[in-house]
């Protein structure tokens, strides 16, 4: 039975690992649009920049907008919003996934501790079992 809890445990602890790197995955990618917004200003408009096609292919380009952005809002939808709301957007999305990282961090603590304390006890358990066999063995002789 301890045993099952122990993996129970165990897979609970490998989920939330995922999950929290998942949400901070998230959130490092809204703070590189944060980064990225801060160049759209005015005096940039018309320099030659490099428009990514691929995470390692790029094509020249030029700026040729610097008041609007499209912004992927989640599930497939894309809302052209002014520098200044998108900027808030992304931070807002920034501190939700933050706090919802802080949360799974709560409880994935929770989970090690309890697992240790399973860990603990087996070992008891067993250190127990180990005595009582060797008591067995000496009354046998």
């Amino acid at each position: 039975q301890l045993n099952a809890v122990k993996q129970q445990l165990e897979q609970e602890v490998r989920s939330l690992l995922n999950n929290q790197a998942a949400l901070r995955e998230a959130e490092a990618r809204f703070q590189a649009s944060i980064e990225s917004l801060k160049s759209l200003c005015p005096e940039n408009n018309g320099k030659a920049m490099l428009i990514p096609l691929t995470s390692s292919l790029y094509i020249d380009g030029h700026m040729t907008e610097t008041k609007k952005v499209t912004v992927d809002v989640g599930t497939g939808y894309y809302i052209e919003m002014s520098v200044e709301r998108a900027h808030k957007f992304c931070s807002r999305r920034c501190k939700l996934l933050s706090d919802n990282a802080s949360k799974v961090e709560g409880v994935l603590k929770d989970k090690k501790k309890s697992l240790e304390q399973l860990q603990i006890t087996m070992q008891q358990k067993m250190y127990m079992l180990q005595q009582q066999q060797e008591a067995a063995k000496s009354e046998e002789r």
